[in-house]
């Protein structure tokens, strides 16, 4: 197996960003790495799908070198590797290419693609898969009789595809993909060489992001892999890392437990600003090393990092959870409410099916304590606290003729159709007249859609999108709309020539 290319930065033992090597000495186990071999080797389907910098590409190389040592054949999809920008056939020729390369059949498998184009992509691939790498595979292992611990008539293939919601930004449907690991399955009912492949899927979505029909997902069928935050205990690999370095750095060595300690106070175990800070602590000045204790050490380390205003526009993890979160396609004014009530300690259950749940889980803001949700840590709990919630909640509203106010979330559509959040009854009104459209949180833009008499903003006629700022006068026809929010951002400011912009460029 050919471990996919990562970016990491090292400070002698801790890592962060990117994937961990197979031996790397800061490497945490969890209950999923026992979870995941176990159900791997016994032939399941299975899938890790979680917020981002939790380590589970961390996770699938550490469990491919295991399956490897037992002696199956693990191979690695990388989908951002293969891109977006491909036709149906060159991204299954993509998919087929590097499982080729990771398990030396390429001549093989290239003739196969190339002398069966009668077949669909999908088709050719999971052929190519059952006519020639699983008798490879079992020839190879005849030949050589490798001494193996793994049951010769169970698995002998386990495929990694990782990154797996990049599909949703193929220009394609991938449906069939899914129902075709899903036949996989299906099929050892009847055909013995259906148990010899395994799949495991890992990346930031939620099943029924990836595909909807439900007699299709593979989801239903398959074991999904939880992964936790670091418990205490399990950091026992940080605390002898740090240990061993902070001599180095000028502090006692029986200072590491506390100081791992206050680190996880602030973390809550995240695995990304776990390892993070731990660096942040051996790379430290040493005078601040003596002349602090464990806590208030950690605490100025942990300022510093993550909560001071620089560290907050410049921290990766701070900058993914915030943009998933005001760049969702939910809900915005639904979706900030939720996690206000949690972030005030209100009960929220952690219900799969509600889609707003789903994104927070995704924003990897909350965590799940005895079926109910909690903000994650200290450290989000500071960054994304009540005054944040406040300064990107949309508090737009309309006000119709006659007084009566409807709130904008997210997009209100204008005109004489019944469909329209704000139906006017006018010959001069276009069924579709114009749209109001949320932008980056707290910006609303007034586009015209096209009418035959145009959209007015304070006696101007639209010709561009527009930034509504509060008290603005909205006229179509003989009608008159005014723009409420406490909170506007200045034309200014977030620009107010915007000639080369449309409708489609302002959806999120």
């Amino acid at each position: 197996m050919t471990e996919p290319q990562t970016s990491t930065t090292e400070s002698g033992f801790f890592v962060t960003g990117g994937t961990l090597r197979r031996d790397a000495s800061c490497y945490v186990e969890r209950p999923a790495d026992r979870q995941l071999i176990s159900g791997l080797l016994g032939g399941e389907f299975c899938y890790v799908l979680t917020s981002r910098q939790m380590g589970k590409s961390s996770l699938m190389v550490r469990t491919a070198s295991k399956l490897m040592d037992r002696g199956l054949n693990a191979v690695v999809l990388d989908l951002t590797a293969i891109g977006i920008n491909l036709t149906a056939e060159q991204w299954y020729d993509g998919l087929v290419v590097r499982m080729a390369n990771q398990l030396k059949l390429e001549e093989e498998l290239e003739e196969f693609w190339s002398g069966n184009s009668r077949l669909g992509p999908l088709q050719r691939m999971m052929a190519a898969l059952h006519q020639i790498v699983v008798p490879k595979l079992a020839a190879r292992e005849s030949v050589t009789r490798a001494a193996s611990s793994a049951d010769q008539k169970g698995v002998k293939l386990v495929i990694f595809v990782d990154e797996i919601d990049t599909v949703r930004s193929l220009p394609f449907s991938t449906d069939e993909f899914f129902a075709a690991i899903r036949e996989c399955f299906n099929r050892r009912a009847i055909e013995r060489e259906f148990h010899q492949v395994t799949f495991c899927l890992l990346g930031t979505a939620m099943p029924a992001d990836l595909i909807r029909d439900p007699r299709m997902t593979p989801f239903n069928i398959g074991q999904r892999i939880e992964l936790t935050d670091f418990s205490e205990p399990e950091t026992a690999p940080l605390a002898r890392g740090l240990n061993s370095m902070l001599p180095q750095a000028g502090r006692k060595r029986r200072h590491a437990q506390d100081l791992m300690r206050r680190i996880l106070y602030w973390t809550g175990g995240h695995p990304f600003l776990t390892q993070r800070l731990c660096r942040a602590l051996v790379e430290s000045e040493p005078s601040l090393h003596s002349a602090l204790d464990a806590d208030p050490f950690i605490d100025r380390l942990c300022e510093d990092l993550y909560l001071s205003s620089r560290a907050r526009e410049r921290d990766d993890n701070l900058l993914f959870v915030r943009d998933r979160l005001l760049r969702t396609e939910k809900d915005l004014v639904a979706l900030l409410g939720l996690y206000e009530l949690i972030l005030k300690g209100g009960p929220a259950r952690d219900e799969e099916e509600n889609s707003l749940v789903a994104e927070l889980r995704l924003a990897g803001i909350v965590r799940v304590s005895n079926g109910f949700l909690s903000v994650r840590n200290r450290v989000y709990q500071n960054v994304f606290d009540s005054t944040w919630v406040k300064a990107n909640k949309p508090d737009a509203e309309l006000e119709k003729p006659g007084g009566d106010r409807v709130a904008i979330e997210g997009t209100c559509k204008l005109g004489r159709a019944p469909g329209n959040d704000i139906v006017l009854t006018g010959d001069k009104v276009s069924r579709r007249h114009a749209q109001i459209q949320r932008q980056h949180g707290n910006e609303f833009w007034l586009v015209d859609l096209g009418s035959s008499n145009g959209t007015f903003l304070n006696g101007k006629r639209v010709t561009q999108p527009m930034l509504l700022t509060d008290a603005d006068q909205i006229e179509i026809a003989q009608f008159r709309v005014i723009f409420r929010q406490s909170s506007s951002p200045s034309r200014k400011a977030a620009g107010e020539a915007l000639s080369e912009k449309t409708i489609v460029d302002l959806r999120l």
